[in-house]
C-alpha cells in the first residue's frame, strides 16, 4: 500500500438514509428496486442484497430532502452484469415511477429518488468501453471511447435496448441481484477543493476528477477511481437542506484492516478532524458536515 494512501480493497458499506415515512420509502427500496428487507422496526428498516446489508432508512425526518440541497445528490447500487441493469429498468417502468437513464460511458446508469427525495442510481460499470479521459485547458473533461469516439459521459441511455437483453420470455427478477453492492456515494457540495483535502489529504482516497468547469469532484482507490463524488451542478441556487429533513445520515467506510483504521484515526488527530471511536469505528464528519463511520471489514 502507498504511504498515507487507502488500500485497493477500500469499499463502502451500509449507507445510512434519514426518511418521512418508512413504509413509503420501501415502496421504492423493496418493492421496486428489490431489495430485501433484512429486518424493519418503527425506527429503522435495513435492506440488503446476498445477506449483506447495504441500506438503512431510519424514521424521523419531517420533509422531504428538497432539490438542490446540499447534501446526497445519490447514492450508487452497482450490479455485476447487463440483465441485471435491464431486470432493474424492468421494474423502474412498471413501477410508474419517474426515473432517468444516462450512458457514461465508463457506465450506464438508471436514476430514481425514494419519496423523501432520497437520490439513487442503479449502475453498471462498464470500464471496457473506456479508453482514456482528456481534459482541456479551461477543465472540460472529455471521455475517448475504444472506438476512438468522443462523449460527454452525459447521452441518454437506450432503455429499449437494455430491455432488449431479457429476451422475449417476458421474465423480469423482483429481486436486486444478490451480488449488489454500493459502488459509490455522490453529494452536492459548496466547496469541493475543501473536501478532496479532507478526502484525500486526510483519509487517503486517491484523487480522480477534478473539475470546476465539469462541475463534480471525485475520489477513490486504485482499484474505483470513483468512490466518493461531489457535484457543484446547482452552482448559486445550491441551498442547505431544512432542519430535519431527510438525506444522508451517514455512511460506511469499510478499511481492509484494523492497522490501516489506526493510521486513519491518527491522520485524522493530526489534522484535527472531530472524530471519536466507538465500538471499535472511528466515527467523524467531513468540512461539510456529511457523516462517516469508519469500520474494518469483516470477512
Amino acid at each position: 500500500m502507498d504511504e498515507g494512501l487507502l488500500s485497493q480493497a477500500t469499499r463502502l458499506g451500509p449507507v445510512h438514509l434519514r426518511v418521512t415515512d418508512i413504509p413509503a420509502a420501501l415502496t421504492v427500496w423493496r418493492d421496486t428496486l428489490g431489495l430485501a428487507l433484512v429486518n424493519e422496526d418503527d425506527a429503522t428498516a435495513k435492506l440488503g442484497a446476498g445477506g449483506r446489508t447495504l441500506i438503512v432508512l431510519h424514521a424521523g425526518a419531517q420533509t422531504p430532502l428538497p432539490q438542490k440541497s446540499r447534501d446526497l445528490f445519490h447514492v450508487a447500487i452497482h450490479v455485476t452484469s447487463r440483465r441485471d441493469l435491464a431486470h432493474a429498468a424492468a421494474r423502474l417502468k412498471a413501477s410508474g415511477l419517474r426515473y432517468s437513464a444516462q450512458d457514461h460511458l465508463v457506465s450506464e446508469s438508471l436514476y430514481v429518488s425514494d419519496p423523501s427525495g432520497n437520490g439513487i442510481e442503479i449502475c453498471f460499470d462498464t470500464p471496457e468501453r473506456f479508453l482514456r479521459r482528456e481534459v482541456s485547458a479551461d477543465g472540460r473533461v472529455t471521455l475517448i471511447a475504444a472506438d476512438g469516439s468522443a462523449h460527454s459521459a452525459l447521452e441518454p441511455l437506450d432503455v429499449p435496448g437494455l430491455l432488449r437483453d431479457l429476451g422475449n420470455s417476458g421474465h423480469v427478477e423482483q429481486r436486486m441481484a444478490a451480488d449488489a453492492f454500493i459502488g459509490h456515494i455522490h453529494m452536492r457540495a459548496r466547496a469541493p477543493e475543501t473536501l478532496m483535502e479532507f478526502y484525500v489529504g486526510v483519509l487517503g482516497f486517491r484523487p480522480h476528477i477534478q473539475s470546476r468547469t465539469f462541475g463534480m469532484f471525485d475520489c477513490g482507490t486504485a482499484r474505483r477511481a470513483h468512490v466518493i463524488a461531489f457535484n457543484i451542478w446547482a452552482r448559486d441556487e445550491l441551498r442547505e437542506p431544512p432542519p430535519n429533513a431527510a438525506g444522508l445520515d451517514h455512511f460506511t467506510v469499510e478499511l481492509a484492516s484494523a492497522e490501516e483504521l489506526a493510521a486513519v484515526a491518527l491522520r485524522l488527530d493530526a489534522a484535527n478532524a472531530p472524530s471519536k471511536k466507538v465500538n471499535g469505528a472511528v466515527e467523524t464528519a467531513d468540512p461539510e458536515g456529511n457523516r462517516l463511520r469508519l469500520v474494518v471489514q469483516e470477512g
